[in-house]
């Protein structure tokens, strides 16, 4: 009999320990949960008499491993440690929205605006570095701002409430404009990049250049040389003066001479003829060219000549634009339609109009 109950009194032990151990340390699938505290301690053991190796803030997500009773085993960046539980929960926390009015700048070269507080969401506008925006709203890390008549949504980490500082005017030390009262001024950032940018600037009556108009821009595909050569695919550094305005579409109203293209027009590129840097009659030059450049293309519907090699020394390059594009060139310089308008409306021949180009490390020999 006292064997009997011995052994029953082994299994009842065996069942209880079994039962303990399973409610004391359960392990858990992965999940996350949210901190619903201001500031919870993060200890080494579960308990509060376990130190705390770290701590973590409200609405920060955390990753359970681990459940002991009221304690939850959880993983913080790299360190890992146990939390109370009743101060975690499953349920992802709302990001608040805030509507106090600012105004921020873009530090993006280029900034999406969206439909919506995401990249899912469609873009609606962009927006430019340096341009100011009205936030309105944010929502975690996203900005709700009017652009225009549109509104939209912008990834705060792009913007900052320090205003930028007023760009220098570049043209206001040069010495060899002196006499000119329109500038273009085409800079790019080194020798190697097909990429520039357009400022142009007008005197005042007293004699000071005032900026008119900046805007991105693109030169030859293998960037800006000093050292020309035919088929180089590079745009040429100096400074030159403007030549015919052109396009296969009608007058946009610019005051300079105004050339309309047609399908019998091209610029002669040959280096061993005659016409080799010439715009000419396809018609009435036949055979006195083996190759020239078709000047009725969808890039030239506005432009106009830079006067480049004007002294048609063979090789150094020809039929050097400024023209219509958005990515490199083989050797003009282009911009936007919008822009090449807005220039050649603003150019004027009695002002005496010149651009410079120059990588802008070297804009000192001007």
């Amino acid at each position: 009999m006292g064997k009997k109950i011995f052994v029953l009194l082994i299994g009842v032990l065996i069942l209880f320990t079994g039962f303990h151990t399973a409610n004391t340390a359960q392990a858990a699938s992965k999940k996350t949960k949210y901190v619903t505290a201001s500031t919870l301690n993060i200890r080494s053991g579960a308990s509060t008499s376990h130190k705390v190796v770290t701590m973590v803030k409200k609405n920060q997500a955390v990753t359970v491993t681990q459940t002991k009773g009221s304690w939850d085993k959880v993983t913080v960046g790299k360190k890992t440690g146990w939390a109370s539980n009743k101060y975690l929960t499953t349920k992802k926390p709302v990001a608040k929205a805030t509507t106090a009015t600012k105004t921020m700048y873009v530090t993006a070269s280029t900034l999406n605006v969206r439909s919506g507080a995401g990249t899912k969401y469609k873009i609606v506008t962009t927006v430019k570095k340096n341009q100011s925006l009205k936030v309105t709203q944010t929502k975690g890390t996203w900005s709700k701002v009017p652009v225009g008549k549109k509104t939209g949504w912008v990834s705060s980490k792009y913007l900052t409430t320090k205003k930028p500082a007023a760009p220098k005017n570049l043209a206001a030390g040069l010495k060899t404009v002196g006499k000119n009262k329109q500038l273009i001024l085409v800079t790019s950032n080194g020798y190697n990049t097909s990429t520039a940018e357009i400022r142009t600037f007008e005197k005042n009556a007293k004699g000071e250049w005032v900026p008119v108009l900046t805007m991105a821009g693109h030169i030859g595909k293998l960037g800006i040389t000093s050292d020309m050569k035919e088929g180089g695919k590079k745009s040429p550094i100096g400074k030159f003066t403007i030549g015919t305005a052109f396009g296969t579409a009608k007058s946009p109203g610019t005051k300079l001479p105004y050339r309309k293209i047609t399908n019998d027009d091209v610029w002669v590129d040959d280096p061993k003829s005659k016409l080799y840097n010439t715009w000419q009659s396809k018609k009435k030059t036949k055979g006195q060219w083996k190759s020239a450049e078709n000047m009725n293309v969808p890039a030239y519907k506005y432009g106009f000549v830079i006067n480049y090699n004007t002294k048609r020394i063979p090789n150094k390059g020809s039929a050097i634009f400024f023209h219509i594009a958005n990515s490199y060139t083989l050797g003009c310089t282009a911009t936007s339609e919008a822009n090449v308008v807005k220039i050649l409306k603003w150019l004027d021949p009695s002002k005496n109009p010149v651009i410079i180009q120059t990588p802008i490390q070297e804009l000192n020999k001007y």
